[in-house]
């Protein structure tokens, strides 16, 4: 059995620290976590993950996280109160450390401290964008600044950084998301993940949709801006960690529209695929009616695209006969 590389186990802390309620949010909504999380939970949480590990054969990297609300604007005795609570795990060596999604107004030295002394290895800070515009209308105003400011006292520390962002808020365009992910490539971050904006019942952003002040972004739109933040992240070698919430029960039934699929990531990385395909038969000199390619045997699906939908397009804009995958490379090539 292949081994996992990374174990991340979550424990939400519902809104908890956070400044204000963004118009796109209701953690307990997307999560399904309505009580307020205590030792109990956590450990809960804990033995529940564990339990089905085979130890023999464990993941290289086992974290727990702290998701779904501002950690380190949680008052300083709550955050050691949670933190306390997975300490056991880590001096048994189950859990290695643990990571925090938070914001950027809340990070000062004391709370970093804080955290370095509980074995936080990893700070996520939930950006969303870095356009003015767009964090004020979503409710998440924070001057570009304080989020420059918040990323270097992370790096003096020497904490991992994961950087989130959120197409598609209102107000948003296909340029503000190009530049908010400029912004990004520059602040230099571990990781980021991306999550295109999505209307969920009991949210500023429900209201306004049902109001006719807001429409989400379609499919083949995000698709196409998420694509392109994905590709140039991966050039500035920055991984994309995530791309789409989690399908969840509780996202599903409070789930009312925008560009949700339950494998975003895969839709995006086919687009990227069928990029690469298409630029190889335009750099033929002469492009035959039957074409070969070699692909990994692991991502042979990416390359047919979804519903073989990458084959048919393919074959439409250059009015290919046929289209043939090999599962014999170890890297796209073309055989023409």
């Amino acid at each position: 059995m292949k081994k996992k590389k990374h174990l991340i186990i979550p424990v939400f802390v519902s809104h908890e620290g956070c400044p204000y309620r963004c118009s796109f949010c209701n953690q307990a909504k997307i999560t399904g976590t309505e009580k307020r999380t205590d030792r109990k939970m956590v450990k809960e949480i804990l033995r529940t993950h564990l339990t089905d590990i085979d130890w023999n054969n464990l993941p290289e990297k086992r974290e727990l996280a702290f998701f779904g609300g501002s950690f380190t604007g949680i008052p300083l005795d709550r955050q050691k109160y949670l933190l306390s609570a997975v300490q056991p795990w880590i001096l048994s060596g189950e859990i290695q450390s643990i990571r925090v999604s938070t914001h950027a107004l809340f990070i000062d030295t004391a709370n970093l401290s804080l955290l370095a002394g509980y074995h936080v290895q990893t700070v996520e800070l939930g950006i969303q964008s870095t356009d003015d515009e767009v964090l004020k209308l979503a409710g998440r105003e924070c001057p570009f600044s304080v989020i420059q400011s918040a990323v270097s006292k992370i790096r003096e520390r020497g904490f991992r950084l994961g950087l989130q962002l959120m197409p598609g808020l209102p107000g948003d365009s296909e340029q503000k998301f190009q530049k908010s992910v400029e912004d990004v490539i520059r602040l230099t971050p571990d990781f980021v993940r991306i999550y295109p904006t999505l209307v969920i019942k009991n949210t500023g952003l429900f209201n306004m949709y049902q109001e006719g002040t807001y429409a989400p972004w379609n499919m083949e739109r995000m698709l196409e801006a998420v694509k392109l933040a994905v590709v140039q992240f991966e050039k500035a070698g920055i991984p994309v960690i995530r791309v789409g919430l989690h399908p969840d029960q509780s996202l599903l039934e409070n789930y009312v529209d925008g560009p949700f699929h339950p494998a975003f990531r895969y839709l995006v990385d086919s687009r990227i695929a069928r990029d690469q395909m298409i630029t190889m038969i335009r750099g033929l000199k002469q492009v035959p009616l039957s074409v070969v390619f070699k692909v990994p045997s692991r991502k042979v699906s990416v390359y047919l695209g979804h519903k073989k939908e990458n084959l048919s397009v393919i074959k439409s804009i250059f009015g290919l006969d046929s289209i043939k995958l090999q599962q014999s490379a170890d890297h796209l090539e073309l055989v023409a």
